[in-house]
């Protein structure tokens, strides 16, 4: 290798760095509750700083969910693809947890205003 490549390949290794950085202090917000919703209606509301496990039964579907660490994740589900279970720890406003076969959705929300993320609709 060249001088010049080291020095490409340093700068490039700096950029990044300064990148993930940045992001982590960016995203370092917490949310301050979970809604969970069971077909498109309100199933609960949780705070997210006490530890707790959730059981979500319905017509043989079967979820449960886990509070810890000021966030979420799914842990245990029936659903054939289970892809719900892959999505993992949560606990940033505006991220979710979707189980399509047992229509339930999982999400993150946050009091403050400036937390909240804005849907955008462009004409």
């Amino acid at each position: 290798m060249k001088k010049r490549d080291i020095i490409l390949i340093l700068i490039v290794a700096i950029l990044i760095g300064q990148f993930i950085i940045i992001n982590k202090f960016i995203n370092k917000d917490k949310g301050d509750r979970v809604e969970i919703y069971l077909k498109n209606k309100l199933y609960g509301t949780y705070s997210l700083d006490k530890e707790k496990k959730i059981y979500i039964s319905d017509a043989g579907n079967k979820n449960v969910l886990k509070i810890h660490d000021n966030g979420i994740e799914m842990i245990e589900t029936n659903c054939p693809d289970k892809v719900c279970v892959k999505t993992g720890f949560i606990s940033k406003p505006g991220q979710s947890i979707v189980c399509l076969p047992h229509k339930l959705n999982v999400k993150i929300v946050s009091d403050d205003e400036s937390k909240k993320e804005n849907d955008v609709i462009a004409q």
